[in-house]
């Protein structure tokens, strides 16, 4: 009599659990931006929303100080995110993140940057350039499908192609 009690009381129980449970709803798309602060990575939800031609675009970045980008683990690039005012993007070795300062009406920009420093081959000399140049960079043009990235002299440091 004793186990009918117990296995009446597990069975009841068992079902009092299974009708707690909740259903959930399926799970939504969402587009995460990633900000970087103090070398960690933050997701934020915002979905970028500009439609400048300048901000919340991939630019993959084809010269550095008139010299041509090499491929290390991938071609250096970098993403405005306007929503956040962060810049991401890659040096071809190591991944770039920081903010920027914009004004699309007198084409100023700026960016104060940071790398990561995993060791890539030969990538150490395209790093340094790319990571002055973006320290030394004041303005922009856009030409057709290009950004370029103008120092204060309005040398063209970094040519980037929209990807």
């Amino acid at each position: 009599m004793i186990k009918i009690v117990h296995i009446a009381a597990v069975l009841s129980l068992a079902s009092l659990l299974s009708a707690c449970q909740s259903t959930q709803a399926p799970p939504q798309k969402q587009q995460h931006n990633t900000k970087h602060t103090a070398n960690h990575a933050v997701k934020s939800t915002e979905t970028p929303r500009s439609t400048d031609g300048v901000q919340d675009i991939t630019w993959q970045i084809t010269h550095i100080q008139q010299k041509r980008a090499n491929f290390f683990n991938q071609l250096p690039a970098i993403r405005l995110n306007s929503t956040l005012n962060t810049v991401n993007g890659h040096t071809g070795c190591n991944p770039v993140f920081g903010r920027y300062l914009y004004n699309f009406s007198q084409s100023r920009l700026s960016f104060d940057v940071k790398a990561d420093h995993q060791v890539c081959d030969r990538a150490l000399v395209q790093e340094a350039n790319l990571m002055d140049a973006l320290q030394r960079i004041v303005s922009f043009k856009r030409q057709g499908n290009e950004l370029l990235l103008l120092d204060k002299e309005q040398n063209v440091l970094i040519v980037a192609q929209r990807k």
